[in-house]
């Protein structure tokens, strides 16, 4: 299989007042084009600062990170956005008052040139699609201050995956999310990974970052662990999430039982 993100000898650092500081030290991982990667780990261990580095949003690092074989410098703005999409944790919509289906087509922005004008024809389909695949057509009218958390989400969803057309083919492009469960009641939480889960069948790359490990072993197929600014393991899921790493890394005994080709952590401590 190939691989549509390496990064090679990546390293990051950063401090604040108070005199913290953090470092990503060494990252050197392949995803394979087409798979479903949850990045885990204990808070402060680097996993949105890597998922950030990967989707662009810092520029003072040293090492190397290649989207389909290019390096990720070497993309345009525009370019790039048409091949990866990041959502990250927090998104504030400073206009609540702004009806969904115009806030989607906002996310046409990123994929179009300077002097392009969006709204058009095509954009409008992909809008269209994107509200459609995402089941959310009974909101696309109302206010976003309107709807709820859950309904929220899925039009953040929406949003950041319009500047890549998800009416074309997904094979190569590459979604990035950091925690979208955050907030969500549990039937939201697995309403919104078997979505993006969907969208994985048909060849989007997924990287997301999980608190909840039982998600991840239901949805992901690979995992990246993370410890202190470096990474751990990147294997299949069900290789990484054991009862000796629970131990070891989030310091919790635990007992991992399958059922129907299903795997669950059942928390003794």
């Amino acid at each position: 299989m190939s691989k549509v993100i390496v990064a090679e000898d990546l390293c990051y650092s950063y401090s604040r007042d108070a005199g913290y500081s953090f470092e990503l030290r060494s990252i050197n991982i392949e995803i394979t084009k087409g798979s479903f990667v949850s990045v885990i780990g204990r808070n402060g261990s680097g996993k949105s600062t890597l998922i950030k580095l990967l989707a662009k949003q810092f520029g003072s690092y040293s090492g190397n990170i290649f989207l389909e074989g290019k390096n990720i410098t070497e993309y345009g703005k525009r370019e790039f956005a048409q091949k990866l999409a990041y959502l990250p944790q927090n998104v504030s919509v400073v206009n609540e008052g702004i009806v969904v289906v115009d806030l989607i087509m906002l996310g046409r922005y990123p994929a179009k040139g300077a002097l392009e004008f969006v709204n058009t024809s095509e954009d409008r389909k992909i809008v269209h699609e994107c509200i459609e695949q995402l089941g959310i057509g009974e909101i696309a009218f109302k206010k976003f201050g309107e709807i709820s958390g859950g309904q929220k989400q899925k039009v953040l969803i929406a949003l950041t995956l319009a500047q890549l057309d998800i009416s074309s083919d997904l094979h190569g492009k590459v979604f990035i999310v950091d925690e979208p469960l955050t907030f969500l009641d549990v039937n939201h939480q697995y309403e919104v990974f078997n979505l993006l889960k969907a969208f994985n069948k048909r060849g989007l790359t997924v990287i997301s970052v999980i608190h909840d490990l039982n998600i991840a072993l239901k949805f992901t197929d690979i995992c990246l662990l993370m410890n202190n600014g470096s990474v751990v393991k990147l294997d299949n899921t069900e290789d990484v999430i054991t009862e000796e790493m629970l131990r070891e890394h989030f310091l919790i005994e635990s007992r991992i039982t399958e059922f129907e080709k299903n795997f669950f952590i059942n928390y003794l401590t």
